[in-house]
């Protein structure tokens, strides 16, 4: 993935798994059950998005009262995410366009529809992230919104990393493997 994000994890208990892994295994035996643990990893980076939950369990902060009064008027002035496109409601807003207003990080759906995992090291790593990055356009990028600004003006809303239950999901793929490791 050019220009990512990354974020190493280093869970000792996991890391140990995965040393005896390759003590065990080749690269392309582990490739299926690291494919795996990217599938799951990317759904619950996406999930996070609908939750407005952090890796660590806590929630992401809300919107700023500025942030959300810009949406508002963005709604007023005919911004096409805002409204209907279909059916006896277009072109209207609707009670169903509101709430999307009012979470961070899901205005467009650009990045978390950009949520992907990667094969590394031949098939005995992988990868979780995004290449949405910086952008002058749109003002900010995956980077901000992961780490937030320096000044604070936008806070982080961490979305990349494991959780309580990635760790316990991946380290459950990692033992089927011990268990029953590829010839």
């Amino acid at each position: 993935m050019p220009n990512t994000i990354k974020i190493t994890v280093d869970d000792r208990q996991v890391l140990d798994v995965l040393a005896e892994i390759t003590r065990r295994c080749t690269p392309q035996g582990i490739a299926p059950y690291m494919r795996l643990i990217g599938d799951k990893l990317t759904e619950s980076t996406i999930r996070r998005f609908e939750t407005g939950v952090a890796p660590d369990g806590s929630p992401w902060p809300a919107l700023k009262p500025g942030t959300v009064l810009a949406r508002y008027a963005e709604l007023l002035h005919g911004k096409k995410s805002a409204h209907h496109q279909k059916g006896e409601n277009k072109g209207r807003v609707t009670a169903k366009a509101t709430p999307v207003m009012l979470r961070p990080l899901i205005a467009t759906g650009e990045l978390s529809k950009n949520i992907h995992y990667q094969l590394i090291d031949g098939g005995a790593g992988v990868e979780v992230g995004t290449n949405r990055t910086f952008n002058e356009k749109r003002g900010v990028g995956a980077e901000v919104h992961q780490f937030g600004t320096q000044n604070g003006h936008i806070p982080a809303r961490p979305f990349l990393g494991l959780s309580t239950d990635d760790k316990t999901t991946v380290l459950d793929i990692l033992n089927q493997l011990l268990t029953n490791p590829p010839p």
